[in-house]
């Protein structure tokens, strides 16, 4: 692998000009993926599995639902302001009146400018809200101070009960609409109620006209003040889409001020103590790789199809991060080799020395996103899989231009350019940028010194052990929560809305329960399952009962009845028909033939859905149980083909799965890790060293995450890709230079690598927490995760690569020349075949590394300055 990168870094040097082209066009052409370019950012897709049951169960209810292709449903909050009743004349007076202007007033058009009200969009959903509409129609504040005590008024056409209320003898599930109720006595007759919540389903054939509409509907709530008694608000998938998208919206420009952060930071470490040796130009042009590799990976990925999610702007960060930390590794590499050489020599010892480097980073980068590749969760994959690209163009486009870069600039270094200057205000020496350079040569050795001590082992170990304390204590208080209100910003409308609907509704929520093949209700057996399999969900935990159901068969049934004028009238389909006409509240949850109907054939009805009540519960970790005793009642009745569903279903099932994807994520990771190190540092001591550090900083990281408020969901998943690979890169680069020093002792492999790659490691360690540090201008629960991943991975990853993996592989050789001494029988430990000395050869062998380290007439090894 040396001698490829010598010889690419040899044609680098006499053809800078000439890659430095191929990349750019490659750049200009992956521009046309952005033809292709598309966003996804529907939370109920994105932040859940493909593959979860309550996809196929929701998926099964939608076909069922739609109508011309589309279906789109909102839901609405309305309170009174002074959280009094609405009951009240002059609140359900401008309940009446805003109920009637969502239904009857506002219009939108449709593509061919024909105006369309909700009346024009809701078929065969018309009836949704009907049994508020008739409770604010028939009610009567003044009667209603006479109500009896069984709950009718004194007309006896109103009998108001929660949750099912008679209008004219009939019955009506009134629960689902009327919330913060309060009662008469300790009786069931409501007296009044401050909430409402309506649900618009909207059918068309294009989206358009429903997405209008639903603008309208905003405005109306949260732009005009026409209905002073009244607040509220409105939310659907697409509202929170909008929301998730604004998100990474409001991220992009950040990148503006990352990179600027990061530019600046790069000019500053370039500059060296001998002028002429001082990068800021290349500094500035190094900083803009970066920004081509990412427009190259959106192009690339874009020009595939996938879509650009929200999360995916943290890649891009990670891009500035990861490009900028290469330009570190690859100036300290320049600024090592022998200045006597040529330029294409020289950077052929460059590109040799910091391609190895950056190839073991890349790769453990690329495996740990790459292992998010084949997620069924549409968020984390697509991270994966533009976390994936960018590190393979990121390096490529590192590897190649910075070198080039480099080439056509390298000609400043020569003294005969400086004879030919004009006077410059930057002296050609800085002094103060030399004592630094001094000051880090001795900073380093120190540390190289020290952690062969036994109290530095000693107090190394006592820290670590209150550090894994403390990552106990985070990772066993975990918790996974799906929740919006911790996607959006806390100030949002939706996030309001959700926060208040959530506690709503834990008074009562429905289920759809969808029958796929109800059979020959013909058949008394068969039609008894039916009431079987109703009754079963009807008495499940958390249902609210029979009285919360909204079934068609019961009412068809007493049809029939009626009808027949006797109790036991055999059940027939021909009647159906009648029965939705004169009973049309109904007709929605049927699928209905009348052909079929008229000659008593069960294709009458070839699928059906109904609804009942559930309560208490509304955390998507409480709901589980629940859809655990919805799909054992479905499997009792295969033959029916039945899927239950509810609008948490989805985030319910992602939240239990989360614990078992974050741990078979580490597990794998952890793995993959393992077999790069013994690809890349084919070294067991070394191997146990920077295996026991990603280790310990992954779970570092998992547990302060959590003590920082962090819980577990895709995002902090993805983060957790991305800290894999980040706590992978300091101790590999660490580890691989030990393993790549060909000296007698253990300490001598430390002190060289520190002075060789410590500096670098550290700007790479820096530079990415300040490439994240302008998420902190506009906070989102996105970029703060982000944020807070990359700080601790970034904090763990250099405390335990520049001090706990040197103090553990000084450990771990010595305890193996001990090893290998006793079985040679002989007192002290000898060199062995890795190269490992007993302290005591060490301290002897130091003393002749260091005496010829003084000897020689160079500068002292100084990195990055």
């Amino acid at each position: 692998m040396e001698r490829v990168f010598y010889r690419l870094g040899l044609s680098i040097g006499h053809h800078p000009w000439r890659y430095i082209l191929v990349l750019t066009l490659i750049t200009f052409i992956s521009l046309i993926g952005f033809l292709r370019f598309h966003q996804l950012n529907n939370a109920r897709i994105t932040y859940t599995a493909s593959d979860s049951p309550s996809h196929i169960e929701g998926k099964m209810l939608e076909e069922f639902l739609r109508q011309n292709g589309t279906l789109h449903m909102m839901e609405v909050m309305v309170r009174s302001k002074d959280r009094g009743s609405l009951l009240r004349s002059e609140y359900l007076e401008q309940l009446t009146d805003l109920t009637g202007e969502i239904a009857n007033i506002i219009q939108v058009q449709d593509e061919h400018g024909k105006n369309l009200t909700y009346r024009d969009l809701c078929e065969p959903y018309c009836q949704k809200n009907d049994a508020l509409y008739a409770l604010l129609s028939w009610y009567d504040e003044d009667e209603d101070d006479d109500d009896d005590e069984d709950g009718s008024s004194n007309d006896t056409s109103i009998e108001l009960k929660y949750p099912v209320m008679k209008i004219y003898g009939k019955k009506v599930f009134i629960a689902g609409n009327i919330y913060d109720v309060s009662f008469k006595g300790n009786s069931s007759i409501i007296q009044g109620f401050s909430t409402v919540v309506l649900r618009y389903y909207m059918t068309h054939k294009t989206l358009q006209p429903m997405f209008d509409f639903e603008e309208k509907l905003v405005h109306l709530f949260y732009e005009t003040d026409k209905y002073p008694l009244l607040e509220g608000g409105v939310a659907s998938d697409n509202l929170i889409a909008k929301e998730v998208k604004a998100i990474g919206t409001k991220m992009v420009p950040l990148l503006g001020v990352a990179l600027a952060v990061l530019t600046g930071f790069l000019i500053i470490c370039s500059i060296r103590s001998k002028r002429r040796e001082s990068k800021p130009l290349e500094a500035v042009l190094g900083a803009i790789i970066p920004v081509m590799s990412g427009l190259t990976t959106v192009g690339i990925v874009s020009a595939t199809g996938l879509a650009f999610q929200s999360i995916v702007v943290g890649v891009l960060f990670l891009v500035l991060a990861i490009g900028i930390d290469d330009v570190f590794v690859i100036l300290s590499a320049w600024h090592r080799t022998d200045k006597s050489l040529d330029t294409p020599r020289r950077l052929a010892e460059t590109v040799q020395e910091a391609g190895c480097s950056m190839t073991v980073t890349s790769v453990t980068n690329f495996i740990s996103f790459a292992n998010g590749v084949f997620s069924t969760t549409s968020a984390l994959q697509a991270f994966a899989v533009y976390g994936s690209v960018a590190s393979i163009v990121c390096y490529v486009y590192q590897l190649v231009i910075f070198p080039a870069i480099l080439a056509i600039t390298a000609h400043k270094e020569y003294t005969e350019v400086d004879l030919h200057e004009k006077k410059c205000c930057v002296p050609p020496e800085i002094k103060v940028i030399k004592k630094a350079a001094n000051f880090h040569d001795n900073a380093w050795k120190t540390l190289a010194r020290i952690v062969e001590k036994p109290w530095m082992r000693i107090l190394t170990i006592a820290v670590l052990v209150g550090y894994w304390y403390l990552t106990g204590v985070g990772i066993t208080s975990m918790e996974t929560d799906l929740a919006i209100q911790r996607i959006a910003p806390p100030h949002t409308r939706i996030v309001k809305f959700k926060i208040e609907y959530d506690r709503v509704i834990q008074e009562m929520q429905t289920v759809g329960v969808l029958v796929r093949h109800p059979g020959d209700l013909r058949n008394p057996k068969q039609l008894q399952k039916v009431q079987k399999m109703i009754h079963d969900f009807e008495t499940a935990i958390y249902s609210y009962g029979n009285e919360s159901t909204y079934a068609w068969i019961q009412p068809y049934l007493d049809h029939l009845a009626e009808e027949g004028k006797a109790k036991n009238v055999p059940f027939t389909y021909k009647k159906v028909p009648d029965f939705l006409k004169t009973d049309n509240v109904y007709s929605a949850s049927m699928k209905v033939n009348e052909s079929a109907c008229a000659q008593n054939s069960p294709n009458c009805i070839s699928a059906f859905l109904f609804t009942t009540g559930f309560t208490t519960v509304a955390k998507y970790s409480d709901m589980y149980p629940l859809l655990l005793e919805w799909r054992a009642i479905s499997a009792k009745y295969p033959d029916l083909q039945v899927y239950a569903y509810s609008e948490r279903s989805n985030f319910a099932d992602q939240t239990h799965d989360m614990v078992g994807t974050v741990w078979q994520t580490v597990l794998s990771e952890v793995v993959c890790m393992a077999l790069s190190f013994v690809l890349f540092i084919p070294d067991l001591v070394s191997i146990l060293a920077a295996f026991f550090s990603l280790l310990s900083v992954n779970m570092g990281v998992f547990g302060f995450l959590s003590l920082w408020g962090v819980r577990i969901d895709p995002v902090s998943i993805s983060t957790l890709l991305m800290a894999i690979g980040f706590s992978v890169d300091i101790g590999a680069h660490i580890s691989y230079h030990i393993y790549q020093e060909k000296l007698p002792t253990m300490r001598q492999k430390i002190e060289r690598s520190l002075l060789h790659i410590g500096w670098p490691t550290m700007q790479g360690g820096l530079s990415t927490m300040l490439a994240m540090m302008p998420i902190t201008f506009h906070p989102s629960y996105l970029g703060m995760v982000f944020f807070k991943s990359v700080f601790l991975v970034s904090m763990f990853g250099l405390v335990h690569g520049l001090v706990v993996l040197p103090v553990f592989l000084s450990m771990f050789s010595q305890l193996f020349g001990y090893c290998k001494g006793r079985r040679d029988q002989v007192g002290k430990g000898s060199e062995g075949g890795s190269g490992y000395s007993s302290s005591s050869d060490s301290d002897k062998q130091d003393e002749r590394f260091h005496s010829q380290r003084a000897s020689i007439n160079n500068p002292a090894f100084v990195k990055g300055y």
